[in-house]
């Protein structure tokens, strides 16, 4: 009976530690995104286009982007919004060193920190929740942020790309897999 009885714990501890392994945060999260102006609230024409690859590092609080922007005219500024699809946000970060009126095709690569959410770059914003890098985090790995690029026909944004998690495994990686409002269904 002793027997049977320490089977059973050992194996219900065994299960529980790997239970842990196959669901613990992962340090980092790909988040990608494609848009144009038919993304923006209230939509708006344009041919600009664009994709971004970002990844969120929890460990070193750092989150880097690339972004491809095609078709812009006149840029006057890009930053990172909190705002799921379909809906408008504060602006939490500016995206530093933009080709300022450029008005053409550009590839901008750049990393935040978590001093540039309170320092020149960044805007906190408590009315929203957001007073840390790691609450940019909890928003964006839910698909709750985006990247928004300025011009001057369009200055309220010209060129939306909102930021999903990536892959079916990052799902379990994250602590909030179960909030994905990219992909509702999921």
């Amino acid at each position: 009976m002793r027997r049977t009885c320490f089977t059973l714990l050992t194996a219900a501890a065994l299960w529980a530690a790997l239970a842990q392994v196959g669901h613990a945060q992962s340090t980092t999260l790909t988040l990608f995104g494609s848009g144009s102006g038919a993304f923006e609230v209230p939509p708006v024409a344009t041919a600009g286009v664009g994709t971004a690859t970002c990844t969120m590092n929890r460990t070193t609080v750092e989150f880097t982007c690339t972004a491809r922007v095609h078709n812009i005219v006149d840029l006057t500024a890009a930053h990172i919004h909190v705002g799921g699809p379909g809906s408008s946000g504060p602006t939490v970060i500016d995206i530093p060193s933009i080709p300022l009126r450029s008005s053409d095709d550009f590839v901008l690569s750049w990393t935040w920190k978590e001093s540039d959410l309170t320092g020149t770059l960044g805007r906190l914003r408590p009315a929203q929740g957001v007073l840390k890098m790691a609450d940019v985090f909890e928003s964006c790995s839910s698909g709750n942020c985006y990247l928004n690029f300025h011009t001057t026909a369009n200055p309220g944004g010209e060129l939306r790309i909102q930021l999903c998690p990536q892959g079916e495994e990052t799902r379990f990686a994250n602590q909030f897999y179960l909030i994905n409002v990219c992909h509702p269904q999921k």
